[in-house]
């Protein structure tokens, strides 16, 4: 009994000994990891990683211990540690199973030692997450081999190029989405050779080429291949072969082609997400074994614009189906009876097709739905009222670009759909007035869009109790009135927008008195009068600001300076005066200034090229947009016009007084794109019709990526800088009527995409240069300069002798112009280095 009472304190003696050794290995191979991998640690989170640290390593940072002490799982996510990643010391932890090193810095390629060592611990590792990181190149081959109980592996939002496997044989999810992969081998691996993985997203990489079908002894049940560049015809098996546990295919964002009216599906009984959208697929309507896939929750076909005919009735019989997305192809008829979609929908979108007629009154049944976009189809008649305010569950509803008349059918919405928080009705021909106690009945409203209607009345100043309202457009309507304080004082408020009606009054001076959200503030083409609120100033977070159009007067109030996210700003056509901001030149987001057609006096500061070269992009990027280009010289002032929100028809945007008055005006639609990322300029600068003196400032020649510059109809002085023939984007280049004396600078025949210019009505003089674009011009854009001659005006030997200036010339063949009218809208259209262009379709 007393040898036995001893023998246990000796036991528990040598198991302490070896908790503490294993703690001394565990805490040497973490502090040998930090010494290799952590050169940067700009928050600490790693300083109590040391030597001379008393106790277990169980108590450090982002350390979790098993109970018996021994180190089970690393999570350093999030820590901002930066360094080249080597993971040798981890993999030698023998009881490490997790590592979760996401959403750092750590660089490299993750090449590591293999150890030849019969006594090496093998890799315990379970899950590995590196993902966010700065990892890059081709991985080494049998990434984490030694790892034989690896499950899952995330190394998604790098810029690895491919390589990596074979995988170690455990492994069953393997995420390398969002990245640079282009590496085919590794491609052909995962789908066509046999292995454990289960989950497989390769989503946002740029793979090429076609789609390989699986191996039969595949396990693939999720499949992501979407956001690549892949191409070719779909694999004929792909879905009817596929594993038996195959349950989600995403190959949208890609170039696959080919018709698929007859693809075989085959079973497809466990496959819950189909997602074919936005490629190239063709047909006459959806394949009828589509109906065999009765399980799917999800069916995305949205944006392959070949696909047509009718939407299929079978969709009627998925009685699983959460999702139905069929937008932006070219879907005829009518919409199918919802039949038993309504057990389970919370999302349909059949947008942008040719549909017509409404929405069956069967999909008032649908207590589910929860988003529902009909927009951009032919739909007429009273469903709105009849069917969609029956949808107690709805939250997001869009219905603009149809044909839906009458009066606006917002109380009957209020009443039945009272979770509402997007209402978009937007280019339809609804009447009548905005209802009173819409935010009453509605009060999660986020959305409320109601651009190119037939509205009346005023603007409620009860929508000022929309507490939550971020977004609203009433422009394009017959609203009258002032803008109500209570809507500017809205504490949510991101985007205003009322253009084109017939409001008026003084503009609140209460902007950003609750927040500093807004971030458009489109108001233009009305009848404001007063000045320009000096509370904008405030406003910090603004993008874009239009006040054009209107009767405003005054000087611009000092501050705009600090509104350094301002891109847009547009002033013309009002009767502002005083001098042009210099401090305008510290907005370094300011790509568009136009404040043509006004009262300015003074010089034109030098100080507006301040912000060339400190120019981002991105800060409009993606924002649809309407151009209307000047195509009338002098009849019509300013270089064009853009419009915030590609919400209005085409049709009815011509119906402009301001478009009226210049019938050959052209008008561009699209969307808008930056082509520098940093180190830009302003791209558009039109300073036309005021009274500003003195001399063109050189430094408007450091405008690297300038696209438009109009100082026409001024009073300006001097000679034509020769620092602007550095502008090698220039597109058009108005400098009429003014004062200007001296010669045309030869550097602006360079101007490779010069496609308008205009120096008529100057004093200037000499012979006009014979370079480049300088021979396309017309006589016109050069006439009236008592001492200009040349080609396309008379020689300059053939000077009149009564000092009517030159004689007329034939213009010889051959030197006609080369550029068309359009050629500014083509500029901007495909981003001349211009700093921002147009992705656009000539209506």
């Amino acid at each position: 009994m007393a040898c036995f009472d001893l023998a246990v304190p000796v036991l528990l003696l040598l198991q302490l000994v070896r908790t503490v050794a294993g703690a001394d290995d565990e805490a040497a191979a973490l502090l040998a990891f930090k010494r290799a991998s952590v050169t940067a640690d700009p928050r600490g989170a790693l300083a109590g990683w040391r030597n001379d640290t008393a106790g277990s390593p169980c108590a450090w940072a982002g350390v979790s211990c098993s109970d018996d002490g021994h180190l089970r799982e690393l999570n350093l996510s999030g820590m901002s540690l930066a360094g080249r990643l080597h993971l040798d010391a981890l993999l030698s932890l023998p009881m490490l199973h997790s590592l979760d090193l996401r959403g750092n810095a750590f660089h490299g390629n993750l090449s590591h030692r293999h150890s030849s060592r019969r006594t090496a611990p093998p890799c315990a590792l379970m899950d590995v997450d590196l993902s966010s990181n700065a990892l890059k190149g081709t991985l080494p081959w049998a990434f984490l081999a030694s790892c034989r109980n690896l499950v899952s592996l995330n190394l998604s939002r790098n810029t690895l190029t491919g390589g990596g496997f074979p995988f170690p044989s455990s492994l069953r999810a393997l995420d390398m989405s969002r990245n640079k992969l282009s590496d085919a081998g590794l491609l052909n691996y995962s789908l066509t050779t046999c292995h454990g993985i289960q989950y497989l997203n390769f989503s946002a990489n740029q793979f090429t080429g076609g789609l390989p079908e699986f191996a039969p002894c595949s396990q693939v049940s999720v499949l992501d291949l979407s956001g690549n560049l892949m191409s070719g015809v779909l694999p004929a098996g792909l879905v009817s072969m596929a594993p038996a546990n195959f349950t989600h295919l995403s190959i949208a964002g890609n170039n696959f082609s080919g018709d698929i009216s007859r693809y075989d599906f085959g079973g497809c009984k466990n496959l819950t997400v189909l997602d074919w959208s936005y490629n190239k697929l063709s047909g006459m309507g959806l394949p009828p074994s589509l109906a065999n896939c009765r399980r799917l929750e999800t069916l995305d076909m949205s944006g392959n614009r070949l696909l047509s005919g009718p939407i299929p009735r079978f969709l009627g019989a998925f009685k699983q189906l959460k999702k139905l997305a069929l937008a932006g192809n070219n879907f005829t008829g009518e919409i199918p009876d919802a039949g038993h979609l309504c057990g389970t929908l919370t999302e349909l979108d059949l947008s942008r097709n040719q549909l017509i007629g409404g929405l069956p009154a069967s999909f008032s049944r649908c207590r589910l739905l929860e988003v529902l976009d009909l927009s951009s189809n032919q739909l007429s008649g009273d469903f709105v009222v009849t069917v969609i305010s029956k949808i107690f569950s709805l939250r997001v509803l869009r219905l603009p670009f149809n044909n839906i008349t009458g009066a606006n059918p917002l109380p009957t919405l209020a009443s039945g759909c009272p979770l509402l928080e997007v209402i978009d009705l937007g280019s339809n021909a609804l009447d009548g007035e905005i209802m009173p106690d819409l935010c009453s009945s509605l009060p999660s409203l986020q959305r409320l869009l109601l651009p190119n209607n037939h509205l009346v009345g005023t603007v409620p100043p009860s929508l000022g109790s929309c507490s939550n309202l971020e977004s609203m457009d009433l422009s394009f309507n017959l609203l009258i009135g002032q803008i109500p304080t209570e809507v500017v004082l809205l504490p949510q408020l991101v985007d205003l927008v009322m253009w084109a009606n017939d409001l008026s009054g003084e503009i609140p001076d209460k902007l950003c008195s609750s927040s500093t959200k807004l971030e458009t503030m489109v108001i233009s083409y009305n009848n404001f009068t007063g000045g320009i609120p000096p509370s904008i100033t405030r406003c910090v977070n603004l993008i874009w600001v239009s006040l054009a159009g209107n009767r405003l007067t005054g000087k611009v109030p000092s501050g705009f300076g600090n509104l350094q996210k301002l891109a847009i700003l547009q002033l013309h056509k009002n009767a502002l005066s005083g001098p042009v901001p210099a401090e305008l030149g510290s907005c370094n987001s300011l790509v568009w200034l136009d404040l043509n057609s006004n009262n300015f006096s003074g010089t034109i500061p030098p100080q507006l090229a301040a912000q060339a070269g400190l120019t981002t992009g991105g800060v409009v990027s993606g924002r649809r947009i309407a151009f209307l280009k000047g195509e009338s010289g002098n009849i019509c002032p300013g270089a064009g016009v853009l419009f915030e929100f590609f919400g209005i028809r085409p049709e009815r945007l011509a119906q402009l007084p301001a478009v009226r008055s210049c019938a050959p005006t052209e008008i561009y639609t699209g969307t808008v794109f930056y082509t520098f990322s940093y180190n830009g300029s302003m791209i558009f600068l039109d300073l036309s019709y005021n009274r500003l003196t003195g001399t063109i400032p050189s430094s408007l020649g450091t405008m690297a990526y300038l696209d438009v510059l109009n100082l026409g109809h001024n009073n300006l002085i001097g000679e034509i800088p020769e620092a602007l023939t550095g502008l090698e984007g220039l597109a058009l280049l108005d400098l009429s009527h003014n004062q200007l004396s001296g010669t045309i600078p030869p550097g602006l025949g360079g101007l490779h995409f010069l496609a308008a210019l205009d120096v008529s009505n100057n004093n200037l003089n000499g012979e006009i240069p014979t370079s480049g674009q300088l021979m396309t011009f017309p006589a016109s854009d050069f006439e009236n300069n008592s001492g200009l001659c040349g080609i396309p005006l008379p020689p300059c030997s053939r000077i009149n002798n009564r000092g009517n200036g030159p004689e007329p010339q034939h213009v010889p063949e051959g030197h006609v112009p080369l550029v068309s009218p359009s050629g500014l809208g083509v500029g901007l259209a495909f981003g001349v280095p211009a700093g921002l262009g147009l992705g656009i379709l000539l209506l």
